[in-house]
């Protein structure tokens, strides 16, 4: 209170309040230990459910052990044996980077040329759009099943489109061939998830400003002239985006190859995911798994850096 009359008094007569003349860091410091009391929760929540279980999982990456009990510090031995001598680790890898590759370039490429399609539909645009978005908003599990039963031998669509061209039903199986399994996933992987790259994209196309596509125009540009180096070009921002989350959740994909094929066969399918699963839960070797997790982890850190530091100066150039 006797603060208050003095700060008035010296208002009254002129002149600064004193509290104006304490230093910057000692005027916010009440200011900064009322926000910190309203960060906290979210902090503890933080802490309680990243930071813990990442400490952890690290300190259990440097123990032997059955199951989620550590019993003997081995130090970067689970790292060895994965890097060094587990062939189907190396394959798991290969597979989920490969994977992942196709489904960047794949995914993104479709669902732009989709989307440049449907934002010349004047009418029935909506219906295309939701019809594609659709398997989006489905269960991976779900999707995941459906397909499953279209590839099965047989009694599948596939098989029963091969016997309708001539081809010997029984083998027509693309889940049970090597060559083909991963292939087969990607496309259902696809069918589910380029809807919504879609979406995006022509929600981006129809926010554009028509000049630079009417100026192009006027110059005798042609359609595919104005798509790769007008419209293209412009949608940076939204490549940038759609490239960093699909390369963020393919890198951990589990659900789908799971359900189809389990990372079979022959571990032709398996990803470092289905592998790290199969460690930990069907043989109760957590440590060793959670060594696998933390190397996958290390890999789509590294390629979350590459890929901001190659995409983000055209897409900010572009929004600029």
């Amino acid at each position: 209170m006797l603060g208050a009359v003095t700060i008035r008094a010296d208002i009254e007569r002129g002149q600064q309040p004193m509290i104006l003349h304490m230093p910057r860091a000692h005027r916010l410091s009440l200011g900064n230990l009322a926000d910190l009391v309203y960060v906290v929760p979210a902090l503890a929540l933080l802490g309680g459910f990243l930071l813990y279980p990442l400490v952890y999982g690290i300190g259990l990456t440097l123990h032997d052990g059955q199951g989620a009990d550590a019993t003997r510090f081995i130090g970067l031995e689970h790292f060895t044996r994965a890097v060094l001598g587990d062939a189907v680790f190396h394959r798991s890898l290969l597979n989920t980077i490969l994977f992942t590759g196709a489904a960047v370039i794949l995914q993104t490429g479709i669902g732009f040329l989709l989307a440049v399609l449907v934002s010349g539909v004047r009418r029935g645009r909506t219906v295309l759009l939701v019809a594609f978005f659709a398997p989006f908003v489905l269960a991976s599990v779900a999707v995941g099943a459906v397909w499953k039963f279209l590839y099965a031998p047989f009694f599948g669509v596939a098989a029963t489109i091969g016997g309708a061209l001539g081809v010997e039903a029984s083998t027509i199986a693309p889940l049970a061939d090597e060559r083909t399994a991963l292939l087969a996933i990607l496309a259902a992987f696809l069918w589910r998830f380029t809807g919504f790259t879609m979406v995006v994209y022509a929600a981006a196309i129809r926010a554009l400003p028509r000049e630079y596509d009417d100026v192009a125009s006027l110059e005798g540009a042609s359609w595919s002239q104005r798509v790769r180096h007008v419209t293209w070009p412009l949608l940076w921002p939204q490549t940038f985006a759609l490239v960093l989350l699909t390369t963020l959740g393919t890198l951990r994909i589990f659900d789908m190859v799971w359900v189809m094929t389990a990372g079979g066969p022959d571990h032709a399918t398996e990803t470092v995911a289905t592998h790290v699963y199969t460690t930990a839960f069907r043989f109760g070797d957590v440590g060793y798994a959670q060594a696998m997790a933390m190397i996958l982890l290390a890999v789509i850190l590294v390629l979350t850096v590459v890929e901001y530091r190659l995409l983000n100066p055209r897409a900010e150039e572009s929004s600029g």
